[in-house]
């Protein structure tokens, strides 16, 4: 692992900018296609970068930091399993990355105060999902992925998102468009629709939620004249950290290592440089 790490100390007004002077250079030269994929920055770079993507709105400092370090134990993930620096930030538009010149600054504070620190189980990097809004429980990673490989994924409470926006979500679908017949099989024990059957037809709850473009698989279904609407509690797959719980807990004072702590009670905080 040593041979990815190098710590990006670059700090102050200017990062935003240095950040994305590559990125104009390659432009100039490549065209914007090719920017994210020509130039190859080193993992602390990555990590702002992939905040870009992972983050939507605005967060307290201590959520971006846990935020951070989830991002980081993502890239040296991918990066263990063969992937490139390229393909990891290779779907980060340009157009993007200019909109959030604003937040660049944040995040990359952000990956300096969390540097070289991943989350690991066992000693090893994982999966380490995370999701908008939960639906006031996290869910549990054996349960969602039907094996033991992913137990250190436990539920968690997380009552504190009932009190987002975001909560509570509609999606209204023609009747026309519905199947004649669709029937909830299973949900898991955090409520999220884990099985059901269209037309006889089954089909796993996540790609059902995903296909019909739900704010996520804990739905009720209703019909309404010639509609059939979809209600939705939480935002996302509901697995591992939730962003607006963990920054809830931002608000009230606690550190990045406790919102982590918190959401991966399995896992531990980890050096990189330590892992081999």
């Amino acid at each position: 692992m040593r041979k990815w790490f190098r710590r990006f100390g670059t700090s102050g007004f200017f990062i935003p900018f240095i950040l994305l002077l590559p990125y104009v250079c390659t432009i100039v030269l490549n065209g914007a296609d090719k920017a994210l994929l020509l130039h190859s920055p080193e993992v602390e770079e990555l990590v702002p970068l992939v905040l870009v993507a992972q983050l939507k709105g605005d967060y307290e400092d201590e959520a971006v930091k846990a935020q951070a370090v989830i991002a980081r134990s993502e890239v040296y993930r991918r990066l263990e399993a063969g992937e490139n620096e390229g393909e990891i930030c290779g779907k980060i538009g340009f157009g993007k990355l200019l909109g959030m010149a604003d937040k660049l600054q944040q995040y990359s504070v952000a990956a300096e105060a969390t540097a070289g620190q991943v989350l690991t189980y066992n000693g090893e990097l994982k999966l380490v999902p995370y999701h908008e809004v939960s639906n006031g429980k996290t869910r549990d990673g054996e349960e969602v992925f039907h094996s033991g490989e992913y137990a250190y994924l436990k539920s968690v409470d997380s009552s504190q998102d009932k009190e987002s926006p975001d909560y509570v979500n509609s999606t209204y679908v023609a009747a026309s468009q519905f199947p004649a017949k669709l029937v909830i099989k299973k949900r898991d024990s955090a409520g999220y629709i884990t099985a059901l059957t269209a037309d006889e037809s089954w089909i796993e709850g996540e790609t059902f939620r995903q296909g019909m473009h739900l704010a996520s698989a804990d739905f009720s279904v209703q019909k309404m004249g010639k509609m059939v609407r979809f209600l939705c509690k939480g935002k996302g797959h509901g697995l591992g950290f939730s962003q607006y719980g963990g920054n809830e807990m931002a608000k009230e004072g606690c550190r990045w290592e406790e919102i982590l702590e918190a959401y991966f009670p399995e896992m531990e905080v980890t050096e990189v440089e330590s892992l081999k």
